[in-house]
């Protein structure tokens, strides 16, 4: 089979080098068909290489990794014939190339098709409170290009190199111990003056990894982290990508298994300093940086770092985007070098960004917050609910507590009232339905985590544009002791590569098209970016305690379910915006939640998470995302309009289409006989362009497409049918001109709340009757 040239470059960065050698020596042994073992053991070779983690099953659906375990399980069980497999093993008995390697394997793939099992559910399914996730929402198991196409769209305006300071406040001796300064002095030994002794005269992968090893060794053998590499560590435990580098506690590893959680460091070694790849190997960092926080939710920022030949950059990841030292040579400032391994090697947990405000205890977690009346308060923390794919975000992350009350943890925009106070005003004001706010407490801010250091203009990529509608960007500077602006420069843009490499127009416009393509069906695409004049997100990190607990509405067990809980949750939101004055403006399939009605004043379905929410007429924020969830926004919203009560009561009804279209299958309402569709339309609702999702929405909107729509539901939501038709008329009503308004109506907003309230109430009685 001919490969891709995509395909052709994941595997030139992954080669399988000895991976294969000992397999191979076992097959030229065999003098005819090779025993199950031994093709078990060739297929599990290749399951753990890297390449395969990164290449795109054939049918789309998985990786390369997870078809050959299905394989390899088979052959196991003695279910395929194992003269099947002869394609593959001549090519790999004969030394063929990485790539006839490959092409043999996806062969194999499409000849045998082995099924990946279906997802547990598109949106996650907890008992207690769940939230909406951010840009990255893609599973571990989606190719490279489509994750790293997602984190550039949340990286690209946030990216500093060259932050002064930055050295001073992460590795700085001046504030080490005695014994810290005594690796330091002892690991200048190996420096000359000019070069660093041992550094491979060609700095391949391999070697350049032994020579840390050996630093490490000489000099670090006392530091309380470890340094693993490629060689040593092997696998991943997890999905994710396999780093280059990596720092951990040796304690963390005892059973030789490498997991995310347990990461302190990650790093990336690169045998040329080619400029043109600085944001290829910026957004490998990205990826595994992104494994670590889904993992470590409550971090607060991570440390990473490039090695490309002798070049080294130093980077800090935080909520806000990431940061760098800029890149500096090893050799011509050996002191960088020396004092970065040293601090990665030897920092205490405050300065590696790790969760330090959750109080951990005989097996046990804790937070001590302030109730409402400002005493403190000691919660235990339970069952982690859920976490946020992403790095620029509001890294939300819940976890039950030991009352069945809900710890959220997020960083939120200090350019937004904060839910706590919303939550007070809501129930000060008599609203009903919503959660109610219990204990809260601040953490830290980006402001505070990135005092001291001077920031230029941020990163300009090479065709950053062509990835995105958005606008750019105001250009500034920000000394983070004041947040004010400064003028700067910021001379190591990725601009500098030659003009061979540059793209026509027609290029850029079909490399955005693919992009587009490529983005999977997942949970919640990124809000609209705004920019603002701040050169980054102030975030403010706290801590809320919420009461009731409740399963996400994705989790409903019964059509009635389903329909009471969104009903309830439309009557919450009423309460919410005319008794409260305030405006949700984030209405989603992870905001409602199925409650029990002894417990939440009478509500089967409640409302949550106020973190996007204003008080009517009160002017913008100030943040800089408009809000909402991509799939679930209203079409005008999409269109940039301002946001109305009639574009959440719309918000309201992609939920219920969503729920049934998509979420029935999962939670197996269809017969045996009957199958999802293989491609959802709804997927055009979270891919392409803001524009593109918009028109797309109109068109579902008409008698037309919704019919489109309702017919991917399973026979048994059929009698939700009608429902959906009469929601649309009432949302959607023809104006003197025969076309479909989809605008704000004049008038009391109760109308438009009670229409549709009186429509779920006599399906849910016709349901009740029968």
């Amino acid at each position: 089979m001919a490969l891709s040239e995509d395909q052709i470059r994941i595997i030139a960065e992954n080669p399988l080098d000895d991976a294969l050698k000992n397999i191979r020596i076992k097959l030229r042994q065999c003098d005819d068909v090779p025993s199950e073992s031994i093709v078990a053991s060739l297929l599990g070779a290749l399951v753990t290489s890297s390449a395969a983690l990164d290449l795109p099953a054939p049918d789309g659906t998985t990786d390369v990794a997870e078809k050959l375990f299905i394989i390899r399980r088979n052959v196991r069980g003695s279910i395929p014939r194992l003269e099947t497999f002869k394609p593959l093993i001549d090519v790999v008995v004969t030394h063929a190339t990485d790539v006839e390697i490959w092409a043999a394997v996806i062969d194999l793939i499409n000849t045998l098709h082995p099924p990946t099992p279906p997802p547990s559910s598109v949106a996650p399914t907890f008992k207690g409170t769940p939230v909406k996730t951010s840009s990255s929402r893609l599973a571990d198991s989606e190719t490279r290009d489509i994750v790293e196409g997602e984190l550039f769209e949340e990286i690209k305006k946030c990216t500093f190199r060259n932050v002064k300071g930055f050295c001073d406040k992460f590795f700085n001796p001046k504030s080490w111990h005695r014994e810290r300064k005594a690796m330091l002095r002892t690991m200048m030994t190996a420096h000359d003056g000019k070069t660093w002794t041992e550094f491979p005269s060609t700095p391949e992968e391999k070697p350049v990894w032994d020579w840390l090893c050996s630093l490490e060794e000489r000099f670090l053998a006392e530091a309380p982290h470890k340094l693993h590499t490629t060689r040593t560590a092997n696998q991943f435990k997890e999905r994710k990508g396999q780093m280059d580098l990596f720092w951990q506690t040796p304690a963390a590893n005892a059973d030789d298994t490498f997991e995310y959680k347990h990461v302190l460091v990650v790093g990336e070694q690169k045998k040329s300093n080619d400029t043109g790849r600085f944001k290829a190997t910026l957004l490998q960092l990205a990826r595994y940086v992104r494994g670590v926080f889904a993992d470590q939710p409550t971090r607060r920022f991570v440390h990473a770092f490039s090695l490309c030949a002798s070049t080294m950059e130093l980077w800090v990841f935080d909520r806000s985007g990431p940061y760098s030292s800029g890149p500096f040579d090893i050799h011509d400032e050996p002191d960088k070098f020396a004092r970065a391994l040293v601090g990665y090697a030897t920092m205490d947990d405050n300065a590696m960004g790790l969760d330090t405000f959750i109080e951990r205890e005989n097996g046990r977690r804790h937070v001590t917050l302030d109730d409402a009346s400002g005493n403190a308060m000691r919660a235990r923390l339970d069952t982690a609910m859920v976490r946020q794919r992403a790095i620029v975000c509001r890294g939300t992350t819940c976890y039950e507590t030991q009352n069945s009350q809900v710890a959220k943890f997020s960083w939120a925009s200090d350019k937004r009232k904060p839910e706590a106070e919303q939550l007070k005003l809501a129930e000060e004001r008599g609203v009903r339905g919503v959660a109610r706010a219990v204990a809260h407490r601040q953490i830290t801010t980006i402001a505070e985590l990135r005092s001291g250091l001077e920031f230029p203009t941020h990163h300009k990529f090479r065709h950053e544009a062509i990835y995105s509608e958005d606008p750019p960007s105001a250009t500034a500077s920000t000394n983070t002791t004041d947040h004010k602006r400064k003028s700067s420069s910021d001379n190591t843009s990725d601009n500098a590569s030659g003009s061979k490499r540059r793209r026509s127009n027609s290029q850029k416009s079909k490399l955005a098209t693919e992009f587009n393509d490529q983005l999977s069906v997942g949970k919640a695409k990124p809000s609209l970016y705004m920019p603002g004049e701040d050169l980054w997100e102030n975030r403010i990190y706290s801590c809320l305690v919420v009461s009731p607990a409740g399963r996400v509405i994705s989790d409903f067990k019964t059509i009635k379910e389903l329909l009471e809980s969104m009903r309830d949750a439309i009557r919450a939101h009423q309460s919410l915006y005319i008794t409260g004055n305030i405006l949700h403006r984030d209405i989603s399939s992870n905001n409602i939640i199925i409650t029990e009605p002894e417990r939440a004043d009478g509500f089967k379905g409640m409302l949550i998470d106020l973190d996007l929410a204003k008080v009517r007429d009160s002017g913008p924020s100030g943040a800089r995302h408009q809000t909402g969830t991509m799939q679930f926004m209203a079409i005008e919203v999409l269109r940039t309009a301002d946001h109305t009560y009639r574009h959440d009561l719309e918000s309201f009804f992609y939920v219920l289409l969503w729920m049934c279209a998509r979420c029935s299958w999962i939670n197996r309402f269809g017969r045996r006989d009957e199958k999802p569709p293989r491609e959802s339309i709804l997927r055009k609702w979270e891919v392409g362009g803001f524009r593109d999702i918009a028109r797309t929405k109109a068109y579902h909107m008409s008698v037309d497409g919704l019919e489109e729509v309702t017919d991917e539901f399973p026979e048994a939501f059929q009698i939700i049918k009608p429902l959906c038709l009469r929601i649309r008329k009432i949302l959607f009503p023809l104006d003197k001109d025969e076309r479909m308004s989809v605008g704000t109506p004049a008038g009391s907003p109760d109308q438009l709340y009670n229409a549709i309230l009186d429509a779920y109430d006599e399906i849910i009685h016709k349901l009740s009757k029968d």
